[in-house]
Protein backbone atom coordinates (compact mmCIF):
# COMPACT_ATOMS: atom_id res chain seq x y z
CA UNK A 1 0.00 0.00 0.00
CA UNK A 2 1.23 3.50 -0.91
CA UNK A 3 0.40 6.09 1.71
CA UNK A 4 0.62 9.86 2.23
CA UNK A 5 1.32 10.82 5.86
CA UNK A 6 0.99 14.34 7.27
CA UNK A 7 2.27 15.61 10.61
CA UNK A 8 3.49 18.93 11.95
CA UNK A 9 7.09 17.88 11.39
CA UNK A 10 10.23 18.26 9.35
CA UNK A 11 11.42 21.78 10.03
CA UNK A 12 15.12 22.45 9.49
CA UNK A 13 15.28 25.00 12.34
CA UNK A 14 12.86 23.37 14.82
CA UNK A 15 12.63 19.93 16.35
CA UNK A 16 9.32 19.69 18.23
CA UNK A 17 9.74 16.41 20.03
CA UNK A 18 6.11 15.41 20.56
CA UNK A 19 5.04 16.01 16.95
CA UNK A 20 8.12 14.26 15.60
CA UNK A 21 7.60 11.34 18.01
CA UNK A 22 4.03 10.72 16.85
CA UNK A 23 4.99 10.83 13.18
CA UNK A 24 8.03 8.62 13.76
CA UNK A 25 5.86 6.10 15.60
CA UNK A 26 3.31 6.17 12.76
CA UNK A 27 6.07 5.39 10.24
CA UNK A 28 7.27 2.52 12.44
CA UNK A 29 3.78 1.09 13.02
CA UNK A 30 3.02 1.25 9.30
CA UNK A 31 6.31 -0.43 8.36
CA UNK A 32 5.70 -3.30 10.79
CA UNK A 33 2.41 -3.90 8.94
CA UNK A 34 4.04 -3.85 5.53
CA UNK A 35 3.37 -0.23 4.60
CA UNK A 36 6.79 1.14 3.66
CA UNK A 37 5.94 3.18 0.59
CA UNK A 38 5.20 6.42 2.44
CA UNK A 39 5.32 10.05 1.32
CA UNK A 40 5.58 12.61 4.13
CA UNK A 41 4.03 16.07 3.94
CA UNK A 42 6.63 18.15 5.78
CA UNK A 43 7.58 21.70 6.62
CA UNK A 44 11.06 21.39 5.10
CA UNK A 45 10.89 18.39 2.75
CA UNK A 46 14.64 17.94 2.28
CA UNK A 47 15.24 18.01 6.01
CA UNK A 48 12.43 15.52 6.71
CA UNK A 49 13.65 13.18 3.95
CA UNK A 50 17.12 13.11 5.50
CA UNK A 51 15.72 12.44 8.97
CA UNK A 52 13.17 9.74 8.09
CA UNK A 53 14.46 8.25 4.85
CA UNK A 54 11.20 8.50 2.92
CA UNK A 55 9.87 10.59 0.05
CA UNK A 56 8.60 14.03 1.06
CA UNK A 57 6.51 16.84 -0.38
CA UNK A 58 5.93 20.38 0.95
CA UNK A 59 2.90 21.54 2.83
CA UNK A 60 0.01 23.22 1.02
CA UNK A 61 0.73 26.43 2.91
CA UNK A 62 -2.09 27.90 4.97
CA UNK A 63 -2.05 30.82 7.42
CA UNK A 64 -3.24 31.51 10.97
CA UNK A 65 -6.80 32.23 12.05
CA UNK A 66 -6.54 35.93 11.24
CA UNK A 67 -6.36 35.03 7.54
CA UNK A 68 -9.48 32.90 7.26
CA UNK A 69 -10.60 34.47 3.98
CA UNK A 70 -7.19 33.77 2.46
CA UNK A 71 -7.31 30.17 3.70
CA UNK A 72 -10.76 29.56 2.22
CA UNK A 73 -9.65 30.97 -1.13
CA UNK A 74 -6.47 28.85 -1.05
CA UNK A 75 -8.45 25.69 -0.29
CA UNK A 76 -10.86 26.39 -3.14
CA UNK A 77 -7.97 26.98 -5.57
CA UNK A 78 -6.34 23.67 -4.60
CA UNK A 79 -9.58 21.78 -5.12
CA UNK A 80 -10.17 23.52 -8.45
CA UNK A 81 -6.71 22.38 -9.53
CA UNK A 82 -7.70 18.79 -8.75
CA UNK A 83 -10.84 19.13 -10.87
CA UNK A 84 -9.42 21.30 -13.65
CA UNK A 85 -5.62 21.15 -13.89
CA UNK A 86 -3.89 24.38 -14.83
CA UNK A 87 -5.54 26.71 -12.32
CA UNK A 88 -2.40 27.08 -10.20
CA UNK A 89 1.04 28.15 -11.48
CA UNK A 90 3.52 25.37 -12.15
CA UNK A 91 5.65 26.44 -9.17
CA UNK A 92 2.82 26.01 -6.64
CA UNK A 93 3.68 23.34 -4.01
CA UNK A 94 0.10 22.05 -4.17
CA UNK A 95 0.97 20.19 -7.39
CA UNK A 96 3.36 17.89 -5.52
CA UNK A 97 0.81 17.20 -2.80
CA UNK A 98 -2.01 16.52 -5.26
CA UNK A 99 0.13 14.13 -7.29
CA UNK A 100 1.28 12.32 -4.15
CA UNK A 101 -2.34 11.78 -3.11
CA UNK A 102 -3.31 10.77 -6.66
CA UNK A 103 -0.61 8.08 -6.60
CA UNK A 104 -1.48 6.89 -3.09
CA UNK A 105 -3.81 4.19 -1.82
CA UNK A 106 -4.53 6.06 1.43
CA UNK A 107 -3.90 9.30 3.35
CA UNK A 108 -3.24 9.34 7.10
CA UNK A 109 -2.99 12.28 9.52
CA UNK A 110 -0.39 11.48 12.19
CA UNK A 111 -1.00 12.33 15.83
CA UNK A 112 -1.31 15.89 17.06
CA UNK A 113 -3.25 18.59 18.84
CA UNK A 114 -3.68 20.69 15.71
CA UNK A 115 -7.43 20.54 15.06
CA UNK A 116 -8.36 23.61 17.03
CA UNK A 117 -9.18 27.23 16.24
CA UNK A 118 -5.82 28.08 17.87
CA UNK A 119 -4.12 26.58 14.79
CA UNK A 120 -6.30 27.40 11.79
CA UNK A 121 -3.41 26.71 9.41
CA UNK A 122 -3.37 23.06 10.49
CA UNK A 123 -7.15 22.77 10.32
CA UNK A 124 -7.09 23.91 6.69
CA UNK A 125 -4.05 21.80 5.80
CA UNK A 126 -5.80 18.64 6.98
CA UNK A 127 -9.29 19.39 5.76
CA UNK A 128 -7.96 20.35 2.33
CA UNK A 129 -5.95 17.12 2.16
CA UNK A 130 -9.16 15.27 3.00
CA UNK A 131 -11.05 17.11 0.27
CA UNK A 132 -8.31 16.28 -2.26
CA UNK A 133 -8.38 12.62 -1.18
CA UNK A 134 -12.16 12.52 -1.47
CA UNK A 135 -12.05 14.01 -4.98
CA UNK A 136 -9.55 11.33 -5.99
CA UNK A 137 -11.33 8.45 -4.23
CA UNK A 138 -8.52 7.81 -1.72
CA UNK A 139 -9.38 6.59 1.83
CA UNK A 140 -8.48 9.00 4.64
CA UNK A 141 -7.96 8.54 8.40
CA UNK A 142 -6.62 10.31 11.48
CA UNK A 143 -4.77 8.79 14.42
CA UNK A 144 -3.93 10.04 17.94
CA UNK A 145 -5.79 13.35 17.73
CA UNK A 146 -6.85 16.09 20.10
CA UNK A 147 -9.74 18.08 18.64
CA UNK A 148 -10.55 21.44 20.23
CA UNK A 149 -11.10 22.01 23.06
CA UNK A 150 -12.36 25.26 21.49
CA UNK A 151 -13.69 25.45 17.95
CA UNK A 152 -15.39 28.32 16.20
CA UNK A 153 -18.61 27.48 14.41
CA UNK A 154 -16.80 28.17 11.15
CA UNK A 155 -14.09 25.65 12.07
CA UNK A 156 -16.73 23.13 13.11
CA UNK A 157 -18.22 23.47 9.65
CA UNK A 158 -14.77 23.11 8.12
CA UNK A 159 -13.93 19.98 10.14
CA UNK A 160 -17.30 18.21 9.94
CA UNK A 161 -16.93 16.65 6.46
CA UNK A 162 -13.44 15.35 7.26
CA UNK A 163 -14.34 13.90 10.65
CA UNK A 164 -17.52 12.31 9.33
CA UNK A 165 -15.92 11.09 6.10
CA UNK A 166 -12.74 9.56 7.52
CA UNK A 167 -12.61 5.77 7.77
CA UNK A 168 -11.24 6.29 11.29
CA UNK A 169 -10.67 9.08 13.82
CA UNK A 170 -8.34 8.10 16.65
CA UNK A 171 -9.08 10.28 19.70
CA UNK A 172 -6.44 10.35 22.40
CA UNK A 173 -8.81 11.75 25.08
CA UNK A 174 -12.40 11.09 26.03
CA UNK A 175 -13.07 14.82 25.62
CA UNK A 176 -11.95 14.64 21.99
CA UNK A 177 -14.11 11.59 21.27
CA UNK A 178 -17.12 13.41 22.71
CA UNK A 179 -16.43 16.60 20.72
CA UNK A 180 -15.98 14.70 17.45
CA UNK A 181 -19.30 12.95 18.03
CA UNK A 182 -20.93 16.31 18.80
CA UNK A 183 -19.53 18.05 15.71
CA UNK A 184 -20.60 15.19 13.42
CA UNK A 185 -23.90 14.40 15.18
CA UNK A 186 -22.59 10.91 15.86
CA UNK A 187 -21.71 10.08 12.25
CA UNK A 188 -17.91 9.87 12.73
CA UNK A 189 -16.14 6.57 13.28
CA UNK A 190 -14.24 7.67 16.35
CA UNK A 191 -12.16 5.37 18.56
CA UNK A 192 -10.47 6.25 21.83
CA UNK A 193 -6.76 5.49 21.53
CA UNK A 194 -3.47 6.18 23.24
CA UNK A 195 -1.23 8.98 22.08
CA UNK A 196 0.93 7.27 19.48
CA UNK A 197 4.18 8.46 21.11
CA UNK A 198 3.36 5.95 23.88
CA UNK A 199 4.53 3.23 21.50
CA UNK A 200 7.91 4.77 20.66
CA UNK A 201 10.75 2.76 22.20
CA UNK A 202 14.49 3.58 22.20
CA UNK A 203 16.96 1.60 20.14
CA UNK A 204 20.36 0.37 21.31
CA UNK A 205 21.92 3.40 19.59
CA UNK A 206 19.67 5.71 21.59
CA UNK A 207 20.66 3.96 24.81
CA UNK A 208 24.32 4.43 23.91
CA UNK A 209 23.80 8.11 23.12
CA UNK A 210 22.22 8.69 26.54
CA UNK A 211 24.95 6.70 28.30
CA UNK A 212 27.55 9.01 26.76
CA UNK A 213 25.96 11.98 28.54
CA UNK A 214 27.63 10.77 31.76
CA UNK A 215 24.52 11.07 33.93
CA UNK A 216 24.21 10.03 37.58
CA UNK A 217 22.33 6.86 38.46
CA UNK A 218 19.52 8.81 40.19
CA UNK A 219 17.90 11.81 38.56
CA UNK A 220 14.55 13.44 37.84
CA UNK A 221 13.39 15.00 34.56
CA UNK A 222 11.68 18.38 34.20
CA UNK A 223 10.40 19.77 30.89
CA UNK A 224 8.82 23.20 30.56
CA UNK A 225 7.22 25.06 27.67
CA UNK A 226 9.07 28.24 26.82
CA UNK A 227 6.16 30.39 28.05
CA UNK A 228 3.09 29.87 30.26
CA UNK A 229 0.48 30.90 27.63
CA UNK A 230 -1.73 32.43 30.31
CA UNK A 231 -2.10 35.95 31.75
CA UNK A 232 -2.25 34.47 35.25
CA UNK A 233 1.54 34.48 35.44
CA UNK A 234 4.08 36.54 33.54
CA UNK A 235 7.13 35.07 31.85
CA UNK A 236 9.63 35.99 34.55
CA UNK A 237 7.43 34.68 37.39
CA UNK A 238 6.82 31.46 35.43
CA UNK A 239 10.52 30.79 35.00
CA UNK A 240 11.22 31.66 38.64
CA UNK A 241 8.50 29.24 39.74
CA UNK A 242 10.06 26.51 37.60
CA UNK A 243 13.48 27.30 39.09
CA UNK A 244 12.16 27.25 42.66
CA UNK A 245 10.34 23.96 42.07
CA UNK A 246 13.27 22.17 40.45
CA UNK A 247 15.71 23.27 43.13
CA UNK A 248 13.28 22.09 45.82
CA UNK A 249 12.86 18.73 44.08
CA UNK A 250 16.64 18.41 43.89
CA UNK A 251 16.89 19.06 47.64
CA UNK A 252 13.95 16.90 48.78
CA UNK A 253 14.85 13.95 46.55
CA UNK A 254 18.62 14.39 46.77
CA UNK A 255 18.73 14.11 42.99
CA UNK A 256 19.90 15.88 39.89
CA UNK A 257 17.05 17.49 37.98
CA UNK A 258 17.61 17.41 34.22
CA UNK A 259 15.92 20.15 32.22
CA UNK A 260 15.03 18.34 29.00
CA UNK A 261 13.98 20.53 26.04
CA UNK A 262 11.09 19.38 23.85
CA UNK A 263 11.35 22.16 21.28
CA UNK A 264 14.47 23.81 19.95
CA UNK A 265 17.01 24.17 17.20
CA UNK A 266 18.31 20.76 16.03
CA UNK A 267 21.22 22.31 14.12
CA UNK A 268 24.50 23.91 15.07
CA UNK A 269 23.14 27.44 15.47
CA UNK A 270 22.00 29.19 18.65
CA UNK A 271 19.44 27.44 20.82
CA UNK A 272 15.79 28.43 20.63
CA UNK A 273 12.55 27.94 22.60
CA UNK A 274 13.01 25.45 25.48
CA UNK A 275 16.78 25.52 25.08
CA UNK A 276 16.85 29.23 25.91
CA UNK A 277 14.43 29.08 28.83
CA UNK A 278 16.06 25.98 30.30
CA UNK A 279 19.31 27.90 30.55
CA UNK A 280 17.45 30.68 32.36
CA UNK A 281 15.71 28.25 34.74
CA UNK A 282 19.04 26.66 35.65
CA UNK A 283 20.53 30.10 36.29
CA UNK A 284 17.63 31.10 38.52
CA UNK A 285 17.66 27.78 40.39
CA UNK A 286 21.23 28.49 41.53
CA UNK A 287 21.82 24.78 42.20
CA UNK A 288 24.38 22.79 40.23
CA UNK A 289 22.07 19.76 40.36
CA UNK A 290 19.50 21.59 38.19
CA UNK A 291 20.99 21.49 34.71
CA UNK A 292 19.88 21.53 31.08
CA UNK A 293 20.49 18.67 28.68
CA UNK A 294 21.16 19.04 24.96
CA UNK A 295 18.22 18.76 22.56
CA UNK A 296 17.70 15.02 22.16
CA UNK A 297 15.58 13.04 19.70
CA UNK A 298 12.32 11.48 20.83
CA UNK A 299 13.83 8.01 21.10
CA UNK A 300 16.81 9.36 23.04
CA UNK A 301 14.43 11.07 25.47
CA UNK A 302 12.62 7.74 25.82
CA UNK A 303 15.94 6.13 26.77
CA UNK A 304 16.72 8.95 29.19
CA UNK A 305 13.25 8.76 30.76
CA UNK A 306 13.43 5.01 31.36
CA UNK A 307 16.23 5.62 33.89
CA UNK A 308 14.53 8.55 35.67
CA UNK A 309 12.89 8.48 39.08
CA UNK A 310 10.18 11.00 38.20
CA UNK A 311 9.04 13.27 35.34
CA UNK A 312 7.42 16.68 35.87
CA UNK A 313 6.65 19.79 33.85
CA UNK A 314 4.33 21.79 31.65
CA UNK A 315 5.21 19.95 28.44
CA UNK A 316 2.63 17.35 27.35
CA UNK A 317 4.68 14.51 25.90
CA UNK A 318 7.09 13.85 28.79
CA UNK A 319 4.27 12.10 30.69
CA UNK A 320 3.36 10.05 27.61
CA UNK A 321 6.94 8.86 27.23
CA UNK A 322 7.25 8.21 30.98
CA UNK A 323 4.15 6.00 31.01
CA UNK A 324 5.71 3.59 28.51
CA UNK A 325 8.56 2.87 30.94
CA UNK A 326 6.33 2.86 34.04
CA UNK A 327 7.99 6.03 35.35
CA UNK A 328 5.69 8.23 37.49
CA UNK A 329 4.87 11.70 36.18
CA UNK A 330 3.18 14.83 37.47
CA UNK A 331 1.87 17.13 34.74
CA UNK A 332 1.38 20.88 35.16
CA UNK A 333 -1.45 22.47 33.16
CA UNK A 334 -1.64 26.29 33.24
CA UNK A 335 -4.24 26.50 30.42
CA UNK A 336 -7.40 24.85 29.14
CA UNK A 337 -5.57 23.47 26.11
CA UNK A 338 -2.88 21.84 28.24
CA UNK A 339 -5.35 20.62 30.86
CA UNK A 340 -7.63 18.77 28.43
CA UNK A 341 -4.70 16.95 26.85
CA UNK A 342 -2.88 16.19 30.10
CA UNK A 343 -5.97 15.03 31.94
CA UNK A 344 -6.82 12.75 29.05
CA UNK A 345 -3.33 11.29 28.97
CA UNK A 346 -3.24 10.78 32.74
CA UNK A 347 -6.67 9.11 32.75
CA UNK A 348 -5.52 6.72 30.01
CA UNK A 349 -2.88 5.29 32.34
CA UNK A 350 -4.96 5.45 35.52
CA UNK A 351 -3.23 8.49 37.06
CA UNK A 352 -6.05 11.08 36.92
CA UNK A 353 -5.06 12.93 40.09
CA UNK A 354 -1.57 13.77 38.94
CA UNK A 355 -2.37 16.77 36.75
CA UNK A 356 -2.06 20.08 38.60
CA UNK A 357 -3.03 23.62 37.72
CA UNK A 358 -1.02 26.76 38.27
CA UNK A 359 -2.41 27.49 41.75
CA UNK A 360 -1.67 23.96 42.96
CA UNK A 361 1.81 24.21 41.53
CA UNK A 362 2.42 27.48 43.36
CA UNK A 363 1.12 26.04 46.64
CA UNK A 364 3.63 23.18 46.64
CA UNK A 365 1.30 20.34 45.62
CA UNK A 366 3.80 19.26 42.97
CA UNK A 367 6.45 18.55 45.57
CA UNK A 368 3.89 16.79 47.80
CA UNK A 369 2.71 14.62 44.91
CA UNK A 370 6.29 13.82 43.91
CA UNK A 371 7.16 12.79 47.47
CA UNK A 372 4.13 10.50 47.69
CA UNK A 373 5.04 8.83 44.40
CA UNK A 374 8.59 8.30 45.61
CA UNK A 375 7.41 6.83 48.91
CA UNK A 376 5.22 4.30 47.05
CA UNK A 377 7.63 3.77 44.17
CA UNK A 378 7.01 0.00 44.00
CA UNK A 379 3.21 0.35 44.02
CA UNK A 380 3.26 3.10 41.39
CA UNK A 381 5.55 1.15 39.09
CA UNK A 382 3.45 -2.01 39.44
CA UNK A 383 0.32 -0.02 38.59
CA UNK A 384 1.91 1.57 35.50
CA UNK A 385 3.33 -1.77 34.33
CA UNK A 386 -0.12 -3.43 34.56
CA UNK A 387 -1.82 -0.60 32.70
CA UNK A 388 1.02 -0.33 30.19
CA UNK A 389 0.69 -3.99 29.18
CA UNK A 390 -3.01 -3.42 28.47
CA UNK A 391 -2.40 -0.20 26.55
CA UNK A 392 0.39 -1.63 24.40
CA UNK A 393 -1.86 -4.47 23.30
CA UNK A 394 -4.66 -2.00 22.55
CA UNK A 395 -2.32 0.23 20.57
CA UNK A 396 -1.17 -2.71 18.47
CA UNK A 397 -4.80 -3.68 17.84
CA UNK A 398 -5.61 -0.10 16.83
CA UNK A 399 -2.85 -0.03 14.24
CA UNK A 400 -3.87 -3.44 12.89
CA UNK A 401 -7.44 -2.21 12.45
CA UNK A 402 -6.37 1.18 11.07
CA UNK A 403 -4.15 -0.29 8.35
CA UNK A 404 -6.88 -2.78 7.43
CA UNK A 405 -9.44 0.03 7.10
CA UNK A 406 -7.13 2.16 4.96
CA UNK A 407 -6.31 -0.76 2.67
CA UNK A 408 -9.99 -1.53 1.98
CA UNK A 409 -11.55 1.92 2.36
CA UNK A 410 -14.00 0.51 4.90
CA UNK A 411 -14.78 1.95 8.32
CA UNK A 412 -12.37 0.89 11.04
CA UNK A 413 -13.39 -1.98 13.30
CA UNK A 414 -11.62 -1.28 16.60
CA UNK A 415 -12.54 -1.06 20.27
CA UNK A 416 -12.12 1.93 22.56
CA UNK A 417 -9.54 1.82 25.34
CA UNK A 418 -10.73 -0.34 28.21
CA UNK A 419 -11.36 1.26 31.60
CA UNK A 420 -8.56 0.74 34.12
CA UNK A 421 -8.49 1.06 37.89
CA UNK A 422 -6.96 4.40 38.87
CA UNK A 423 -4.02 4.87 41.20
CA UNK A 424 -5.27 7.11 44.01
CA UNK A 425 -3.18 9.30 46.26
CA UNK A 426 -3.37 8.65 50.00
CA UNK A 427 -3.12 12.42 50.65
CA UNK A 428 -5.82 15.05 51.07
CA UNK A 429 -4.53 17.45 48.39
CA UNK A 430 -6.03 15.89 45.20
CA UNK A 431 -9.64 17.03 45.74
CA UNK A 432 -8.70 20.68 46.12
CA UNK A 433 -6.22 20.42 43.25
CA UNK A 434 -8.91 18.99 41.01
CA UNK A 435 -11.33 21.83 41.83
CA UNK A 436 -8.61 24.40 41.14
CA UNK A 437 -7.87 22.82 37.78
CA UNK A 438 -11.58 22.86 36.93
CA UNK A 439 -11.56 26.59 37.72
CA UNK A 440 -8.51 27.11 35.50
CA UNK A 441 -10.34 25.48 32.61
CA UNK A 442 -13.44 27.63 33.14
CA UNK A 443 -11.39 30.83 33.37
CA UNK A 444 -9.30 30.06 30.33
CA UNK A 445 -12.35 29.11 28.27
CA UNK A 446 -14.10 32.41 29.04
CA UNK A 447 -10.89 34.39 28.51
CA UNK A 448 -10.32 32.91 25.08
CA UNK A 449 -13.93 33.23 23.99
CA UNK A 450 -13.90 36.90 24.98
CA UNK A 451 -10.58 37.55 23.26
CA UNK A 452 -11.69 35.90 20.04
CA UNK A 453 -14.97 37.81 20.04
CA UNK A 454 -13.14 41.10 20.50
CA UNK A 455 -10.78 40.13 17.70
CA UNK A 456 -13.63 39.31 15.33
CA UNK A 457 -15.56 42.42 16.29
CA UNK A 458 -12.55 44.63 15.61
CA UNK A 459 -11.96 42.99 12.22
CA UNK A 460 -15.63 43.19 11.27
CA UNK A 461 -15.88 46.87 12.19
CA UNK A 462 -12.71 47.62 10.23
CA UNK A 463 -14.14 45.91 7.14
CA UNK A 464 -17.45 47.74 7.41
CA UNK A 465 -15.78 51.10 7.94
CA UNK A 466 -13.53 50.47 4.93
CA UNK A 467 -16.56 49.59 2.82
CA UNK A 468 -18.37 52.70 4.01
CA UNK A 469 -15.38 54.90 3.14
CA UNK A 470 -15.38 53.48 -0.41
CA UNK A 471 -19.07 54.35 -0.91
CA UNK A 472 -19.65 58.09 -0.39
CA UNK A 473 -23.23 59.07 0.43
CA UNK A 474 -25.24 61.42 -1.81
CA UNK A 475 -25.38 65.00 -0.44
CA UNK A 476 -29.13 64.87 0.11
CA UNK A 477 -29.31 61.34 1.48
CA UNK A 478 -30.76 60.89 4.97
CA UNK A 479 -28.40 60.04 7.74
CA UNK A 480 -27.34 56.39 7.86
CA UNK A 481 -28.09 54.17 10.85
CA UNK A 482 -24.44 54.55 11.82
CA UNK A 483 -24.71 58.33 11.82
CA UNK A 484 -28.02 58.32 13.70
CA UNK A 485 -26.79 55.98 16.41
CA UNK A 486 -23.19 57.13 16.69
CA UNK A 487 -21.97 53.73 15.46
CA UNK A 488 -24.23 51.58 17.63
CA UNK A 489 -26.00 50.14 14.59
CA UNK A 490 -22.66 49.19 13.09
CA UNK A 491 -21.62 47.44 16.28
CA UNK A 492 -24.97 45.61 16.56
CA UNK A 493 -24.64 44.37 12.98
CA UNK A 494 -21.10 43.22 13.60
CA UNK A 495 -22.16 41.41 16.76
CA UNK A 496 -24.93 39.59 14.87
CA UNK A 497 -22.31 38.40 12.40
CA UNK A 498 -19.96 37.41 15.22
CA UNK A 499 -22.60 35.29 16.90
CA UNK A 500 -22.71 33.16 13.79
CA UNK A 501 -18.93 32.78 13.80
CA UNK A 502 -18.11 32.74 17.51
CA UNK A 503 -16.36 29.78 19.18
CA UNK A 504 -18.73 27.31 20.75
CA UNK A 505 -18.28 26.90 24.53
Amino acid sequence: MRLVLVGDIGWSDLYHLGDEAMTERALEALAVRGVRDVTLVAGSPEHAAARYGVRTVPRLGFKDRRRRGWNVARRDQVLQEVRTPGVLPASDPAHQVIEAVRAADAVLVAGGGNLTTFFAQHVFERTTLFAVARELGVPFALTSQTVGPLLSRADMDELRPMLAGAVAVGAREGATAALVSQVTSGSATVVRTMDDAFGLAPTAADEDAVARLGLPSWYLIASFTQNPSTPLVDQDAYLRLAARTTSELARVHDADVLLVPHAGNPGDGPGTRDQVTNDRIAQLADDVRVRPTPLLTARQVAALTARAGLVVGTRYHPAIIAARSAVPAVALAPTLYSSVRMRGAAANVGMPQHVLGLDSWRSGDLVRAATELRDDAVGVRQHLERVGAVRRAESDAWWDALVAALSTGSRVDAADLADVEPYLSPGSWPAAAGHLLDATERFDRERLLAAWERERLTERIARLEAARADTPAAPTAPRSPVERTGGRGLVRGALRSLRREAPVP
